[in-house]
């Protein structure tokens, strides 16, 4: 059915959500269309139009579907503006420049299950989310984010805050990194720099 009804579509758009409400978990990480949406992008794989799935999470979902699609927008709760959030990245009218602030797994066996009772006694200790992921194969990192431009990064340097180069900015830290961050494309565009810190 999906098929026939995308045919001859420039691109053709998937879409699936969440069911979530404060105050209580969700009973899985899958959005409520996941088994619509499996099928579909397997039915329109081999289609010439570029294949999109537009989803709604207020975290972490799993997305089985992922590898064949040319495309996924994922929008945490934006509320009534959801459906303008989304045209404006699909026209281009915007350009998204967000990094996830979660690890997207590519299985829920990556996932740390929760506390059947209490109390619950968690042994993972700091290796919790992306630290205790930073081994594997993961479907998004966190961190993880495109944009419909390039950015180049130059300068970079760490040193110590009492430098006479230090930035203002940076004037009572212990330690200042720096760096000049070039948009290197030809769509105006926002960066947002990491830098990721471990301990020695």
């Amino acid at each position: 059915a999906a098929a026939s009804k995308a045919e001859g579509a420039d691109i053709v758009l998937l879409c699936g959500a969440t069911t979530s409400t404060e105050g209580g978990d969700r009973k899985n990480l899958e959005v409520d269309q996941s088994s619509f949406l499996v099928a579909a992008a397997a039915a329109l794989k081999e289609m010439q139009a570029p294949l999109v799935t537009l989803t709604i999470s207020p975290a972490v979902i799993l997305m089985p579907w992922a590898d064949d699609v040319d495309a996924i927008v994922n929008v945490f709760l934006a509320g009534k503006y959801t459906g303008t959030a989304f045209a404006a990245v699909l026209f281009g009218d915007s350009n998204p420049s967000a990094k996830s602030l979660v690890t997207f797994p590519r299985s829920v066996d990556q996932t740390i299950p929760p506390c059947p009772g209490v109390p619950c006694n968690y042994t993972e200790g700091l290796f919790v989310g992306y630290a205790g992921l930073e081994d594997q194969a993961v479907l998004f990192p966190f961190g993880h984010g495109l944009s419909y431009t390039s950015f180049t990064y130059a300068g970079l340097s760490v040193a110590s805050a009492a430098a006479e180069s230090t930035p203002d900015v940076c004037k009572g830290a212990a330690m200042c990194a720096t760096a000049k961050v070039t948009n290197s494309g030809s769509v105006a565009g926002v960066e947002v720099a990491q830098l990721y810190l471990g301990f020695p």
